[in-house]
């Protein structure tokens, strides 16, 4: 039966899917592009979006409108998953809710990209692979926060973090205030031209991101779930919901993962950006490849790119403070081998 939270679960991904679509917010390109072209702008929108659902979410739990989890931190398996997911980022061209988004406009990579990930994510869950991941994913630490090892109250670490990101965005925007962007003439006028034309910043998608991933809290918590944004548990749902009929994948994760392909499809059509395109088979290859190096690394490091760097950062778990530097490590590898070393082959 559907219930208010579930509804609630699709509407935030559909607001969800419809940002990140027509804001290009494509963590994997920021990062490729951090060490590309030393170009910070997605770096700095991604710890927007941390430090406003950072604020709101300690103020909720203060209030029980949400519950801060408390799990160990398996310190080894997320290395190893961020790692394994940064390569498959590499390979696909954008993390794994970015290939659904991308799905979405028509992109048959990115579809392929999704269908690896969506398997990965169930195998990686099932008894054979788990046993086999054991000595991997069996190490852990009690202290699971940052806040909890070097024993600080979290509203100074919240101080530290929004500060560093105040600062940031002062500075880029002063740093780049004099830079004229081209324009092109618009063809639409009012709320179609804000929606499906303009350009968005990705410092405003950020931060509506942000208040996304903030009320995502207590709308799942209604359905008895601790935790906020992430598709790689549901993506796995919906493998055994098409291969066996579970319905467990109808759940409040399982409308929002509904709410964002529905979402970036509306954003897609509205702005004309949805149109079958087929990129050539060793790109679609790579796309499938990076989507099941995804999903087994985002089931080992315990979320993906959207439950890790977005989501478990904000209340300072080190899971998600340890995710983003091995899967920025891993999509450099990838980066340089793809991208770097054939310029240099070259010459």
């Amino acid at each position: 039966m559907i219930s208010l939270s579930h509804l609630s679960g699709l509407f935030l991904g559909i607001l969800l899917g419809f940002v990140m679509q027509r804001g290009r917010f494509c963590m994997a390109g920021g990062l490729r592009d951090l060490y590309l072209f030393r170009d910070t702008r997605m770096l700095i929108a991604i710890l927007i979006v941390i430090s406003i659902q950072s604020v709101g979410l300690f103020i909720f739990a203060h209030f029980e409108l949400a519950k801060i989890p408390t799990d160990a931190f398996a310190w080894l398996a997320t290395i190893v998953g961020g790692l394994l997911f940064g390569i498959g980022m590499g390979c696909a061209g954008s993390c794994s809710t970015g290939a659904y988004y991308r799905a979405a406009e028509g992109l048959i990579g990115s579809i392929l990209a999704v269908v690896g990930f969506v398997i990965a994510s169930w195998l990686i869950r099932q008894s054979i692979l788990k046993n086999l991941f054991q000595p991997i994913t069996s190490p852990k630490l009690d202290n699971s926060t940052i806040t909890q090892t070097f024993n600080i109250p979290p509203y100074i670490a919240i101080f530290i973090l929004v500060a560093i990101t105040g600062l940031l965005v002062f500075r880029y925007l002063k740093k780049t205030s004099s830079i004229k962007i081209p324009r092109m003439k618009a063809k639409r006028t009012g709320i179609a031209h804000l929606l499906f034309e303009a350009r968005w910043h990705p410092f405003i998608s950020a931060i509506i991101i942000g208040v996304i991933a903030l009320l995502a809290w207590p709308s799942s918590l209604s359905d008895g779930r601790i935790g906020g944004l992430g598709i790689s548990g549901p993506s796995a749902q919906l493998f055994s919901l098409v291969t066996e009929g579970n319905l467990k994948f109808f759940n409040w994760a399982g409308f929002l993962l509904i709410g964002i392909f529905v979402g970036s499809f509306i954003a897609a059509k509205g702005s004309r950006e949805f149109k079958f395109r087929h990129p050539g088979f060793p790109v679609i290859f790579k796309s499938l490849i990076g989507g099941l190096f995804m999903g087994v690394g985002s089931g080992l490091a315990g979320g993906c790119m959207l439950g890790n760097t977005l989501v478990n950062t904000a209340w300072f778990s080190w899971q998600g403070w340890a995710f983003i530097p091995c899967i920025i490590l891993g999509s450099w590898i990838v980066s340089y081998f793809t991208i770097i070393r054939p310029q240099y082959t070259k010459k």
